[in-house]
């Protein structure tokens, strides 16, 4: 994991911006609609790795109404929470595991390593629109490290 436990300014404005989205009212189905919202935009056929994503026609915004949708998108969101807090709590192997034990379940869901950086650009777009003019400059760039880590 390349974000050392003394990198304490990324782990810091990390965890202070995911403060601010965990105060947006039922922060994980919105910040997890959108987040999907935006890999969509980037990837329309990636809705397809879901098994409730072949009901829909690609593009349709129904899919974000439906309930295993929207359960999926906050158990999403709810990682990144907790990777957030394993952040915070500076437990890097925990993290690490984590993260690669999330990995190799995906695995058998098609995700592939190209997937990888459609997720992350789409975690930054969802953060910029969360975030808003908080979304500075800095603040994305310890985002775009955090991302690519993950």
């Amino acid at each position: 994991l390349r974000i050392k436990e003394s990198n304490f300014e990324t782990m810091a404005l990390v965890v202070e911006t995911w403060g601010e989205i965990q105060k947006i009212p039922e922060y994980e189905e919105v910040a997890g609609v959108l987040l999907f919202k935006n890999i969509f935009k980037v990837e329309p056929a990636a809705q397809n790795i879901f098994s409730f994503g072949q009901e829909f026609d690609i593009g349709s915004e129904k899919i974000f109404e439906d309930r295993r949708f929207i359960a999926h998108a906050k158990t999403v969101i709810g990682m990144v929470t907790a990777a957030i807090g394993l952040l915070e709590k500076g437990e890097m192997e925990k993290l690490i595991n984590v993260l690669r034990d999330l990995g190799a379940r995906h695995v058998s869901y098609d995700v592939v390593p190209e997937h990888y950086p459609i997720v992350g650009e789409a975690l930054i777009t969802t953060l910029a629109a969360a975030l808003g003019d908080s979304f500075t400059a800095e603040v994305k760039k310890q985002w775009l490290h955090v991302a690519d880590v993950i």
